[in-house]
């Protein structure tokens, strides 16, 4: 299962009218209990939304659960859908609430990175290249350390590649609030990866992205 996602395409009016069109075809499928459709719907949204899941939660065996809920409460609710936003930011919502729950439930602080890593020192001290799966860790727990609502900025602009418009329409915030949100929760970002010289930035470079 991939752990990035690819950034948005350009959504012209052209194109924003198409994929309207193309959720809805499936949506009525999926609830008119066609099979393949359930499958297309999956597959169609499950690599973002576990992307968000996994950033959001720093822990893969408790996203793998969480991504289970959020898309039986999705299929589940698809009758009730009443297509007002696109069922990509729908899901998101349904996520975000699952994160949350999540957090709330686990109740207990974030370990420090390098209570579950090592220093800067021993991470350097390793032999071998640099080990990408290492960084995606580092990212994942210090995104932990950030407050939810810090978090699903970063991980909706960075990592999922979604524009302020759209991260206020998942967040139900304006452009506005998710810019100064989104600043805020880099300087804080930043200040806990800087002993582990890794940045959102750098993060998007060894991912490919820019």
């Amino acid at each position: 299962m991939r752990t990035t996602a690819a950034p948005l395409p350009v959504q012209g009016s052209g194109f924003a009218a198409a994929e309207g069109d193309r959720e809805r075809r499936l949506a009525l499928a999926v609830r008119s209990g066609d099979e393949a459709a359930f499958r297309e719907f999956y597959q169609a949204y499950r690599d973002r939304i576990w992307t968000f899941v996994v950033y959001s939660v720093g822990d893969v065996c408790q996203a793998q659960d969480i991504l289970q809920t959020v898309f039986l409460k999705a299929f589940r609710g698809l009758g009730s859908f009443r297509f007002r936003s696109s069922l990509l930011t729908w899901i998101y919502r349904i996520a975000r609430n699952e994160c949350r729950s999540y957090h709330r439930r686990r109740g207990v602080p974030p370990m420090p990175l390098e209570a579950i890593l090592g220093s800067r020192d021993e991470i350097d001290g390793r032999a071998g290249p640099p080990d990408p799966d290492l960084n995606r860790a580092v990212l994942r727990i210090a995104l932990s350390r950030l407050s939810p609502k810090m978090r699903d900025v970063v991980v909706l602009r960075y990592l999922e590649g979604l524009s302020y418009v759209e991260i206020g329409r998942v967040l139900g915030r304006s452009p506005g609030t998710v810019a100064s949100r989104l600043n805020r929760a880099l300087a804080e970002l930043e200040e806990h990866l800087r002993p582990f010289r890794l940045s959102s930035g750098d993060n998007d470079r060894r991912e490919g992205r820019t």
